[in-house]
């Protein structure tokens, strides 16, 4: 018995310190002088919205529409848009004649759920392991000069060994990303 009641106890507590869903964040900059863009210092701005998911995403059309849909939503400061792709000299050019400050780009690289489910002779003998993952790209551009401001990548992968992440969870971390990315004032 006594056995028993301390295997259930250390169970319990290796899935209750393991279920703690980690965040790890990783950025590129290709060319930037510091990791986010400020809301205001892009004035009033052209906000291009692209779509690059990997191939083999699952539903990649449906997530790809709702990620695009995400960072217009969360991106409310932008003053036009560009439907159909454009060179960037198409897109400065563009702006210039709207009178605006600045081009936004942004694309989303991925934007998924990940889980793997295993079974196996240890203790625990069931574990599981989900994630969520969003990637972004950001470039802008100084209407003025033409100049790229701003290019960098910031991957967002939330989740790990005994923590459950949804296909809900997945819009949220877009815009914690876009909060990180492009911040107000």
């Amino acid at each position: 018995m006594k056995t028993s009641l301390s295997s259930s106890l250390l169970l319990a507590l290796c899935l209750g310190l393991a279920a703690c869903a980690e965040t790890r964040v990783t950025d590129r900059a290709v060319s930037s002088a510091s990791r986010s863009v400020s809301a205001e210092r892009l004035g009033r701005a052209l906000l291009v919205v692209e779509a690059a998911l990997p191939g083999d995403s699952p539903d990649r059309d449906v997530r790809a529409a709702e990620a695009v849909r995400h960072v217009w939503q969360a991106l409310d400061f932008a003053s036009g848009e560009v439907t159909e792709s454009a060179s960037e000299e198409q897109l400065l050019a563009h702006a210039r004649d709207g009178g605006l400050d600045s081009v936004l780009i942004v694309r989303v690289e991925d934007y998924a759920r990940l889980g793997n489910l295993r079974i196996g002779f240890s203790l625990p003998p069931v574990s599981w392991e989900t994630n969520t993952v969003v990637s972004l790209r950001l470039r802008v551009l100084d209407v003025r000069t033409g100049a790229v401001v701003t290019d960098l990548r910031r991957d967002r992968v939330r989740g790990g060994l005994f923590s459950y992440r949804t296909v809900e969870d997945i819009p949220g971390e877009l815009r914690e990303v876009l909060r990180t990315l492009v911040v107000a004032g």
